[in-house]
């Protein structure tokens, strides 16, 4: 049987959308001996983060994606029903092969949010497209993507127009995606199915020799979850599971397959599900776990080190909120500023002390302390916070 891995995953950050768990979907993954999982949530990368490190937890290549939503011109936010105009969003599949790959994945997000925004849709357009491809794989992606709309209205030169343009930005990095979805039959009572669309792609990919892909478009890890995300699709719409002509998925075939399951379905494009392996050999093992970095803190003339301008600054404010240091209060700062200090955490306390002191400086509200910093005497003695917490015996 080849070999196959999901390159097609929405999880539950694919918020009302999505309804995978990231650490269910894992351990299928992982049980079902795949050596790598894509996250390609809707728009966003919220899941990143957590998604990689519960792959290097499970010994599992993470490959980050995203599906965005593609449209001419990202700027435009006004459109005229009298006029026929819409919002013609397309879905677009991105991985990100390398490091570079990743910085572009995430500016293509951030763009799509801050210049993008539409409605709930952070929207990106090709302009962005070819400024931030470097690194990057890209698929014809599902059946709501440019060149597959394109086939399913008939316009077959157009799509194949619109291929080219792909092919020419990302060369070998393009692949053809095919997907088999019950339900897909009769799209929108077009009278095209799915397969229709898959078989126009296969041609395409013949003609241009592009690899093809196999993918799920995978919203839930197993088939008996496509009711609670059923429900999910509810919430999102404001509708009822009776509701006739509500959004809905055309089937429960929109889960997390076995590599049996993909096998059997698509024994006659073998080599489809072989090159979801190469494009994990492709891409590059990315940890997104960061040490922390602060900015550089000026220190005035006379001290050394940040620790030591905390100290002075801790003790100066000790006298003044507590007028006489006492045993008592001499060990717990002594405690703090060693733990403070060996945490490398000296420049954080002044930087937050810096901006508290001068929000007051100018008449800026400052609250008075909230969760863990309430518990520290330092962060009472630099004005971090208003809260004695050696007075009410609070945890540091």
């Amino acid at each position: 049987m080849p070999d196959f891995l999901h390159l097609h995953c929405h999880t539950q950050f694919s918020l009302l959308d999505g309804a995978s768990s990231i650490t269910q979907m894992m351990d299928k993954a992982v049980k079902d001996e795949q050596k790598a999982v894509a996250l390609t949530d809707h728009g966003n990368m919220f899941g990143a983060f957590k998604f990689v490190a519960e792959a290097k937890k499970r010994n599992l290549k993470p490959i980050i994606g995203c599906e965005f939503y593609l449209v001419k011109d990202r700027h435009v936010k006004a459109f005229s029903r009298a006029k026929g105009e819409s919002d013609e969003r397309y879905h677009q599949l991105l991985l990100a092969k390398n490091a570079k790959g990743y910085e572009n994945l995430s500016k293509l997000c951030s763009l799509g949010f801050i210049e993008g925004l539409y409605g709930k849709y952070p929207r990106i357009d090709k302009e962005l497209l070819v400024q931030y491809s470097e690194g990057l794989i890209a698929s014809s992606c599902c059946i709501g993507a440019e060149v597959p709309q394109l086939i399913m209205h008939g316009k077959l030169e157009e799509a194949e127009k619109q291929l080219r343009w792909w092919v020419d930005l990302f060369g070998e990095d393009y692949y053809i995606e095919i997907q088999r979805h019950r339900g897909l039959e009769n799209i929108d009572g077009r009278g095209i199915s799915q397969e229709d669309i898959n078989q126009t792609l296969l041609g395409f990919a013949k003609k241009y020799n592009l690899k093809v892909i196999a993918t799920n478009d995978s919203h839930y890890v197993n088939e008996d979850d496509w009711l609670p995300h059923d429900i999910l699709l509810c919430v999102n719409t404001g509708t009822y599971l009776e509701e006739e002509g509500r959004f809905k998925f055309p089937s429960s075939d929109f889960f997390f397959k076995t590599k049996a399951e993909m096998g059997q379905l698509f024994a006659d494009v073998p080599q489809a599900l072989d090159n979801t392996i190469e494009i994990a050999d492709k891409v590059d093992f990315l940890d997104l776990a960061r040490e922390v970095l602060l900015p550089a803190f000026p220190l005035p003339p006379g001290f050394a080190t940040q620790d030591a301008y905390l100290r002075h600054l801790t003790l100066e404010g000790a006298l003044r909120r507590y007028k006489h240091i006492t045993p008592e209060i001499q060990e717990r700062l002594d405690f703090e500023l060693q733990v403070i200090k060996n945490s490398g955490y000296p420049g954080y306390f002044l930087i937050v002390q810096d901006f508290t002191t001068t929000a007051r400086q100018m008449g800026v509200s400052v609250g008075p302390g909230r969760g863990s910093a309430a518990g520290s005497a330092v962060a009472y003695c630099i004005g971090i916070t208003n809260v004695d917490p050696i007075k009410y015996d609070l945890l540091f």
